[in-house]
């Protein structure tokens, strides 16, 4: 077994936390028991579509340059990354972005969004195949209430003509054609996929732009596409975050049979974002085992790179790359010091390219043989009397009420001033 120290039963360990045999993380075997992994979940490639470019830029307050976002694709491409959308067909900048992707040999497969119900659609349709784009993302609007808003002209039948019409001029430019509609609606939406089926598409996006879906809610709309394509199509999900939610209901979209989900660096994105990048492509290979072919490790820098470029910090307790996933103080630094990281981390920090922060707090100056301190000290090889511990107590107490917290390297000065 991988990086686990000599006194690990693994029997004994799998009952409670089990190891993934290559020192990435631990998971708590009782999730298998609730959710069974889906048979031949190994085996299942996963596409994790990047969606940091386009709906990522869409974050109030962002403004990516063609230069930064080709910073970001080339970041997403060397970590394996296939596919990303990239932008609009309507905007030049974004046309530019896959010019410029394609001149330099990106073989990201880069899709654009297109809006279907402009009376020239075709306009936009011609502009992604001429700036070389792979993929043509049309939105359709089926529900009542956005239907009234944007194109009352287009309800029913009407509707369902306009996007035989989309998918078939372009898979005639030659794009692969993907389609979604905005608020799925579960009495129409068979036979909409089927008339989408017919007319060629390649792809059902199952979108969730309001960010209201339940888990539950997101599988079962992923089960009625899967049933009315019979499988012969591709089938996506793209979720948002309005309630916390949007991982959760990516998981359980691709749990239902989805192959692929569109997510966000950061969870970036309109309102209060996508489904985040980091989370879902450490998730799908954490909790189902599922191959997504993308290199874990280089996860926060990505982030970092995301952060600098669109000028949106990381909050410090966010899942993954948040600075405090692999801080720790009190009780929890002894283990930690030993490098037992398995007693406090499911993802090892070393997994997705991250690194451990110990902070003395308060809790840290308790006294005995499992203390922070004492542990601190024991790393050290240090061997202090009782009164020189009493002057390093006292020395970090003054340290940690001037500034709430020691680091470290503090500790380890105050230590090396009392023993020398």
């Amino acid at each position: 077994m991988v990086d686990l120290p000599a006194w690990v039963d693994v029997a004994q360990m799998k009952l409670d936390a089990c190891p993934d045999g290559q020192g990435r993380w631990v998971c708590g075997p009782v999730n298998e028991l609730a959710v069974p992994r889906p048979a031949g979940a190994p085996s299942r490639d996963i596409i994790v579509r990047d969606d940091t470019l386009r709906s990522g830029g869409n974050t109030p307050g962002v403004y990516a340059s063609v230069e930064k976002k080709l910073r970001i694709a080339a970041a997403l491409e060397e970590m394996g990354v296939r596919e990303a959308e990239v932008g609009y067909g309507s905007l030049a900048g974004d046309r530019a972005l896959v010019r410029e992707l394609k001149r330099r040999g990106s073989r990201l497969l880069c899709g654009m969004h297109a809006r279907s119900w402009l009376p020239d659609w075709r306009s936009e349709v011609d502009a992604i195949a001429d700036c070389g784009g792979d993929l043509i993302n049309f939105v359709g609007m089926q529900g009542y209430t956005m239907t009234r808003a944007l194109h009352p002209h287009l309800t029913g039948e009407a509707f369902l003509e306009r996007m035989e019409e989309c998918i078939a001029y372009a898979k005639a430019r030659g794009l692969k054609v993907a389609f979604g509609t905005d608020h799925p609606r579960p009495e129409v939406m068979p036979d909409t996929v089927r008339r989408a089926v017919a007319a060629g598409v390649d792809r059902w996006v199952v979108y969730d732009p309001r960010g209201w879906l339940l888990p539950q809610a997101m599988a079962m709309m992923v089960t009625i596409v899967r049933r009315a394509c019979e499988d012969e199509i591709e089938i996506t999900v793209h979720a948002h975050d309005d309630f916390g939610l949007a991982t959760a209901n990516t998981f359980e979209g691709i749990r239902a049979g989805a192959m692929g989900c569109d997510v966000c660096v950061n969870r970036t994105g309109h309102r209060c974002g996508n489904a985040a990048f980091e989370q879902v492509a450490v998730g799908l290979e954490y909790f189902f085992g599922y191959r997504t072919g993308i290199d874990l490790a280089r996860i926060t820098a990505l982030s970092k790179l995301v952060s600098k470029l669109y000028e949106i910090p990381v909050p410090e307790n966010a899942p993954i790359v948040g600075h405090n996933m692999f801080s720790y103080g009190g009780l929890h630094i002894p283990g930690i010091l030993r490098g037992d990281w398995f007693l406090w981390e499911n993802i090892r920090a070393e997994t997705v390219g991250s690194e451990r922060h110990i902070v003395f707090g308060p809790s840290a100056l308790q006294r005995g043989p499992d203390s922070p301190l004492e542990a601190k000290v024991a790393k050290l090889g240090k061997s202090p009397s009782e009164e020189q511990m009493d002057r390093i107590i006292s020395g970090l107490r003054q340290l940690i009420e001037a500034k709430k917290f020691a680091t470290d390297a503090e500790v380890e000065t105050v230590i090396s001033r009392v023993m020398g």
